[in-house]
């Protein structure tokens, strides 16, 4: 059973956005702190958070996307009895 090539676009890019949010949980109060510690220029930490989000995001979420687990037979026939 395959989902339609819309569906897969749907999931793909609200995973990408859930990990990027994820990532910048983290990655906007430490950048704050190296900004503020003068170890590198704003523009050069968004740059990096940028990359590291997607590269996070996409190593998450294309997985999951190439190989979809499997449905188990009970789980597909209504339940295990």
């Amino acid at each position: 059973m395959s989902w339609p090539f819309r569906l897969r676009a749907l999931s793909f890019v609200i995973g990408i956005g859930v990990v990027l949010s994820e990532v910048a949980v983290i990655a906007i109060p430490l950048g704050l702190a190296l900004w503020i510690a003068g170890v590198a220029g704003a523009m050069r930490i968004v740059e990096l958070e940028v990359v590291v989000g997607f590269a996070t995001a996409l190593a998450i979420i294309v997985p999951a996307h190439v190989r979809p687990t499997t449905i188990m037979p009970a789980a597909r026939n209504g339940g295990s009895r």
